[in-house]
């Protein structure tokens, strides 16, 4: 089993650098999938990355959620899902808030 300190840490810094591409969205999909026995724990990471990252950042973490939530159906494991579907209000304020500073944003999070 790995140490749950290096997956954070791994997952966090897959997030940090995610770019425009389907590529770099489905290897860190890849990725949480690999440890979805830590599923709670990356939705965490997911969470905390949009919070602290860059208008432009947020978009990239918006199309991977859409990457990581398809591949887990695929893969029946639906936690990711539901703790998306519960969260999704904050995903979508925090990736496009009602202040205006994520306008550029609106069109990724209407997809």
């Amino acid at each position: 089993m790995a140490d749950p300190f290096e997956v954070r840490m791994r997952f966090t810094s897959q997030l940090q650098h995610l770019n425009a591409s389907v590529n770099s969205s489905q290897k860190a999909a890849h990725y949480a999938l690999k440890y979805r026995d830590m599923d709670e724990d990356l939705h965490s990471c997911i969470l905390e990355q949009l919070e602290r990252n860059s208008m432009n950042n947020r978009a990239n973490i918006m199309y991977f959620i859409e990457h990581l939530c398809d591949m887990a159906q695929r893969e029946d494991h639906l936690n990711f899902v539901r703790m998306m579907q519960k969260d999704i209000l904050m995903v979508v304020d925090a990736v496009a808030p009602s202040d205006g500073s994520g306008a550029a944003n609106v069109k990724v999070v209407r997809r």
